[in-house]
């Protein structure tokens, strides 16, 4: 897990692209962030690189030495931001762990924080005051010694300690597919691309208001370090605080020229969901100019309704860049460009065998009504962020000319190292640049469709099934809310089977719900749905059902129907 001290000039200037702001700060430009009272605090570039130093200098004192992980367990905010660039700032690599309010704090945070640190064995965790006793706790199970600290400054700033290391980041996935596991980003992989997001959204002045998790890819990369390296205007809140105050989130984008917004599919159904047209009164959306859409299957109903309600205070329907990327790509991997207007394909039929031309009917733009039947429609995520390439492959791994659905493959120097005690099925899949995702999609036209987790689709008649199809259907008939259930398959004594879990009954929208289902599976699967507690879908912590854990436990009998349903 040691990182190596390099001189070269293609080293140096990658880690300039992440660290280099901490040498020539501004004093005017800055990021605020959002306080517990509600109110705002202001730092410049100038004071945030101060801080951070002093962080680094306070961490080489605790024994912190260039080439440890430093796991970090700190709410967004200055903190945060300090602490993540004072370990790269003394050779060290900061690795960001959950919080426990994101994982409903108990035995199963615990669980899954020992086992993120088993894998890294660190010598020091940094953690918020309030999460010290948790922390420490799950890392004494571990044994080693591990010392679970707050974050420090010192007032040595000036001869701190400073070195390089050629691993900017430990980015553990979010365990949608089973347990976390850690990706090695090096500091060429985050360069390129953070390179491949600022040529893309191309921010000016001013970012955005974040309020992504930072322990996630999509917040961490993408909501934080694209615009804080380039030293643009900033806001940072957490993810509470938007739950909390989604129209108050919005209302910042209305009186000030930030450009850009960044949040999944949920995020847009949040704000639908809170915020009415009279909140907006007065406010102007003219300058956001890039509003990335990723992290799940994009709903073009939900994003298209989003447009429509900013549409009347300046909004433009080509700000909206609908994007594909995950963790092993470091994050971005492709996206619609700056200006283009979005567009969508209807897919008819159930045609949904890899290898096989999909029956495109129609390709429209992207307007401010939303379509008929979403769930028959993909979103396009745009072409290849250069330098990354993307290709579709069959089962026997030939790529596949347009049109044909298959697993999403990426190649470029942004993919990431590898996984952290990589076993020989993971060097199959993400090995020297190349990464086999999971994913299933299509390209068009230059440009790649998403469709779904392969590892959660079903095969009937030699076709698969999505279940983020049909999970699109149900949410858009209004018989389930993806706040509160979800849908998940597999195959039951050689018996196809798809089971919506819920945790909220459906009453009177039971049999809508099956039949729903039965459009996709035809008479060949079963569908079945399971009323289950609240709490009990298991969640990642980028708050995505853990689709294989719920199945694995309805297999295994542990998923119990609700005795008051």
């Amino acid at each position: 897990m040691k990182g190596e001290v390099t001189l070269s000039q293609r080293d140096t200037a990658d880690h300039d692209r992440l660290v280099g702001w901490l040498e020539n700060p501004s004093a005017t430009r800055g990021i605020r962030f959002k306080l517990d009272d509600g109110s705002w605090q202001r730092r410049t570039y100038q004071e945030l690189a101060r801080r951070s130093l002093g962080a680094g200098a306070a961490l080489a004192d605790l024994g912190v030495r260039p080439g440890d992980v430093v796991p970090l367990v700190v709410p967004g905010g200055e903190d945060f931001v300090t602490q993540f660039f004072g370990v790269l700032a003394i050779g060290a690599t900061p690795s960001v762990l959950p919080l426990p309010l994101a994982l409903r704090a108990g035995e199963g945070y615990q669980t899954q924080l020992k086992a993120v640190t088993a894998r890294i064995h660190p010598r020091h965790v940094v953690a918020d005051p309030r999460y010290h006793d948790i922390v420490a706790e799950s890392v004494a199970r571990i044994g080693g010694g591990t010392e679970v600290v707050a974050p420090q400054y010192s007032d040595r700033v000036e001869d701190a300690p400073r070195a390089r290391s050629d691993l900017a980041v430990l980015q553990f996935t979010s365990g949608s597919r089973g347990s976390p596991r850690g990706l090695r980003i090096s500091m060429a992989n985050m360069a390129t691309n953070l390179r491949m997001i600022q040529n893309w959204i191309d921010p000016v002045g001013h970012g955005a208001v974040t309020w992504l998790p930072l322990y996630h890819d999509m917040g961490l990369v993408g909501g934080l370090l694209g615009a804080l390296t380039l030293q643009v205007e900033h806001a940072l809140m957490r993810p509470e605080q938007f739950i909390r105050d989604t129209p108050g989130w919005l209302a910042e984008y209305g009186r000030a020229p930030y450009t850009s917004m960044c949040m999944p599919n949920f995020g847009f159904e949040r704000v639908l969901a809170t915020v009415r047209a009279d909140h907006l009164d007065g406010m102007d959306f003219s300058a956001v100019t890039g509003v990335i859409s990723g992290a799940e299957r994009i709903d073009p109903a939900v994003i298209a309704r989003f447009a429509g309600l900013l549409a009347p205070h300046g909004f433009a329907v080509h700000a909206l860049m609908p994007a594909y990327g995950l963790a092993e790509g470091t994050l971005a991997v492709t996206g619609v460009g700056k200006g283009d207007v979005p567009r969508l394909a209807r897919v008819g039929g159930l045609e949904r065998r890899l290898g096989e031309k999909l029956e495109v009917s129609e390709v429209v733009d992207l307007g401010t009504e939303p379509v008929a039947e979403p769930w028959n429609w993909q979103v396009s995520c745009g072409p290849p962020l250069a330098p990354a390439r993307v290709e579709i492959l069959d089962e026997d791994g030939a790529p596949q000319p347009e049109g044909v659905l298959g697993e999403i493959f990426v190649e470029g120097p942004s993919v990431a190292e590898g996984y952290v005690d990589a076993a020989p099925e993971d060097l199959a899949r993400l090995n020297g640049g190349r990464l086999l995702t999971g994913d299933a999609g299509f390209m068009l036209d230059g440009e790649l469709y998403v469709v779904g987790r392969l590892g959660d689709s079903v095969k009937i008649n030699g076709q698969s099934v999505f279940v983020e199809d049909i999970e699109m259907e149900l949410a858009a008939s209004g018989i389930i809310s993806r706040r509160h259930a979800t849908v998940v398959a597999g195959v039951v004594r050689g018996e196809p089977k798809v089971l919506i879990v819920t945790e909220r009954p459906l009453g009177d929208r039971l049999d809508d719900a099956l039949s729903a289902v039965t459009s996709f599976t035809g008479a060949a699967g079963r569908a079945e749905v399971l009323n289950v507690k609240r709490g009990t879908i298991p969640l990642t912590s980028s708050r995505k059902p853990r689709r294989r854990s719920l199945w694995l436990a309805y297999l295994e009998g542990r998923l119990k129907e609700r005795k008051d349903s």
